[in-house]
């Protein structure tokens, strides 16, 4: 046994770790051309290829093995490795059905967290690591290492778990549950837990009197997961797939641009629990910042702001900074300040107009570099008392004029551009469930109809905490009320 393999059986032994590979050699038993198909072309819409000849592919976590093998059926030379045994034996097992002695495909053992094994492979093309580095334990190290293995120009294809605050710190629980019960009881808890989490949909079939339906979504499953996976072994990956952390999309970006990597495309799962999907362009060296608003982001500031990049020049009025280039000719009162995330006020023109004050004179030079500003294309308004209570941490307030905007009005599947923010800061988790609202709070909130229903940051009471309540709109919003 190496050391890696007995590192990560003493992992398991501890109840610390989930034999992701143990369900990977049971899922390779279902496998069919189908189930290949589809993975071929997941990696083909994601990295906008029809064929990856040429081109050098690192599968970081490899699991079962098949998305090394959709790589490498599309022509590209492959390099996988994973830390659990099991997995590593898996993705050997398909090199040995499809590809046997092929001299561009090789398979080993080794940790996302050891940098010197991780620099002995050099770079690529692409690298690949999907709902995998929020299971090693470190993820944030995790994700800092695998930035210097795409190449220059090359392509970096992650999913990472999303971050639903209190949802997500319940399911964190489940998982460590299932890895700690003695192995006799995890069929029968998973079991329990899919069973809770279906039964609305058991109880919608039987409603329709079509139960067919429902037994459907099993048994033809394969059919429509983008990744080729059977619903029960995604299943039992999800509840016993420990460790587990998570990240908003906004973190990943921008943790990524800091050192180079420009975001190419974004499967958002900003509502749910699922893995939010990123494909970045490393456009740069590490340590050089690229900006990259996020579509559909959760965040004002990411989906429509954009940051301003120093140097700022000291004025009388103030220190200034050009606006970029897509906000020039917008007049000042219809673009809002950030510092820090942190909403301050409409913008302050410079000396010309394509400048704005970011900073008032009396600050010191370091207190300005040490800033984060952005600006957004936006209008603030206050949403104040009375709130009307719905149940449980769901509160309301009426907002007609909003309606042609609200998230169930736009059959385009656009979301609504108000946000919500207490004090200066943006409640989190917009667009979401009303009944997420009502059960965990936590500054959800949704626009539907003609009203804004949220929850305060820390489910207080907003008709007594004192708190001030704003609403900022969005350019679009703006453009649109003002056409009615």
């Amino acid at each position: 046994m190496t050391a890696t393999s007995a590192q990560h059986a003493d992992e398991v032994r501890r109840g610390e770790r989930f034999e992701f590979g143990k369900n990977w050699a049971r899922f390779l038993s279902t496998l069919t051309e189908e189930r290949i198909a589809l993975a071929e072309a997941s990696l083909q819409k994601f990295l906008g290829a029809a064929r990856l000849d040429g081109k050098t592919f690192l599968d970081v976590g490899s699991g079962s093995g098949l998305f090394s093998l959709a790589a490498r059926r599309l022509g590209a030379k492959v390099r996988s490795f994973d830390y659990d045994p099991n997995s590593v034996g898996c993705t050997r097992e398909l090199r040995r059905r499809f590809f046997p002695d092929d001299e561009d495909w090789s398979v080993d053992q080794g940790s996302v967290l050891d940098r010197e094994f991780l620099a002995s492979l050099g770079t690529f093309d692409i690298v690949y690591s999907w709902g995998v580095l929020h299971h090693t334990g470190s993820m944030w190290q995790a994700l800092d290492n695998v930035k210097p293995l795409a190449r220059l120009g090359g392509q970096l294809f992650i999913a990472i778990y999303n971050d639903l605050g209190v949802v997500t710190d319940r399911w964190r629980a489940i998982k460590k549950t299932y890895n700690n019960v003695p192995a006799v009881f995890r069929l029968p808890f998973a079991a329990a837990i899919i069973a809770v989490h279906e039964s609305p949909a058991i109880l919608g079939a039987l409603r329709r009197r079509d139960l067919a339906a429902y037994f459907r979504t099993w048994t033809e499953y394969a059919r429509t997961s983008t990744r080729g996976m059977s619903r029960w072994h995604d299943w039992i990956d999800w509840i016993g797939g420990y460790p587990y952390e998570s990240a908003t999309v906004e973190a990943i970006v921008d943790y990524f641009a800091k050192d180079g990597f420009a975001l190419e495309r974004l499967e958002s799962r900003a509502s749910g629990t699922g893995c939010n999907e990123f494909v970045f362009r490393r456009q740069a060296d590490l340590g050089v910042f690229v900006d990259s608003p996020v579509p559909k982001s959760r965040f004002l500031l990411r989906q429509y702001g954009r940051r301003l990049q120093g140097p700022f020049s000291r004025t009388d009025g103030g220190y200034t900074g050009r606006r970029p280039e897509s906000l020039r000719g917008t007049p000042p009162e219809c673009l809002l300040l950030f510092r820090n995330g942190e909403l301050v006020a409409a913008v302050q023109p410079g000396g010309d107009g394509d400048t704005i004050v970011v900073a008032p004179a009396d600050w010191t030079t370091e207190a300005v570099a040490a800033m984060q500003f952005d600006i957004v294309a936006a209008s603030a308004r206050p949403f104040a008392a009375p709130f009307q209570h719905h149940s449980g941490f769901m509160y309301g307030g009426s907002m007609p004029d909003l309606t042609s905007v609200a998230d169930n009005a736009t059959p385009s599947g656009d979301t609504s551009p108000v946000f919500v923010f207490e004090g200066q800061r943006q409640l989190p988790f917009p667009h979401s469930l009303h009944e997420e609202i009502v059960r965990y709070g936590g500054g959800r909130f949704s626009h539907w109809s003609d009203h804004i229903l949220f929850s305060t940051s820390d489910n207080s009471d907003p008709r007594t905490n004192g708190r001030v309540y704003s609403l900022v709109i969005a350019a679009p919003v703006a453009s649109a009320a003002a056409a009615q």
